[in-house]
């Protein structure tokens, strides 16, 4: 998805202002990537910001405003003073998605920019971006959640039992070896005949197919 800024390039605040007034605004927000204004930016494609407390990456574009208008070329008549835009592509991470309409509307307040929800088309009022903001950080504090009790103890008794079959395991495995060699002695002393070590060492030899073949079936 991609929310685009279209602004006048010569309008465009610095880094400072940007942050100052995104501070006024009531947000503990910051800038990690070192940069003056926008337009520095066209050599990278990602910004790194600092949104209540969390690291956020966002993946930012630059390009004149010719370029994006020949993907929406019915938007000519509504920018007809803007010359550039910034663009921001996004997925459903909630942090990312506040972090970049704050930095939307700090634009929108400093270079008059208009904002552009490109995936369907609409322009976005700046209560438009104030109410996302709120919605995807009270999202991100209820997604924010601690592992029950109930489900840690069930994953413990889960544990617990998957250690006790691979000792079972084991114990088989070892008593099966065991007693091939037994038979194997006894075999070279004439005391049985051929046929029971063979058939204990096809057995061992189907036991370890099998556990082999386990291991090597995909997980899905």
């Amino acid at each position: 998805m991609s929310l685009i800024n279209f602004v006048q390039k010569n309008k465009l605040p610095t880094k400072i202002e940007l942050e100052n007034r995104i501070k006024e605004l009531g947000y503990d927000f910051k800038f990690l990537t070192d940069f003056d204004t926008f337009d520095n930016l066209n050599k990278i494609d990602t910004i790194d910001c600092l949104l209540n407390g969390n690291k956020i990456f966002v993946e930012i574009y630059l390009n004149p405003i010719t370029e994006i208008l020949s993907d929406f070329p019915n938007l000519k008549k509504d920018l007809s003073d803007k010359n550039f835009g910034i663009s921001f592509s996004f997925g459903s991470e909630e942090l990312v998605c506040a972090c970049i309409n704050i930095i939307s509307i700090g634009l929108m307040d400093l270079s008059q920019s208009i904002v552009f929800y490109a995936d369907d088309e609409v322009f976005c009022t700046r209560k438009m971006l104030i109410d996302d903001i709120e919605a995807f950080l009270d999202h991100n504090i209820e997604g924010t959640y601690s592992i029950p009790e109930e489900a840690i103890e069930e994953n413990l008794r889960f544990d617990e039992l998957k250690k006790k079959e691979k000792k079972i395991k084991n114990v088989k495995t070892v008593i099966l070896w065991g007693l091939l060699f037994f038979v194997i002695i006894l075999m070279k002393r004439k005391s049985i005949y051929w046929i029971i070590p063979s058939i204990l060492l096809v057995l061992v030899l189907i036991k370890s197919q099998i556990n082999l073949q386990k291991k090597r079936k995909p997980r899905r």
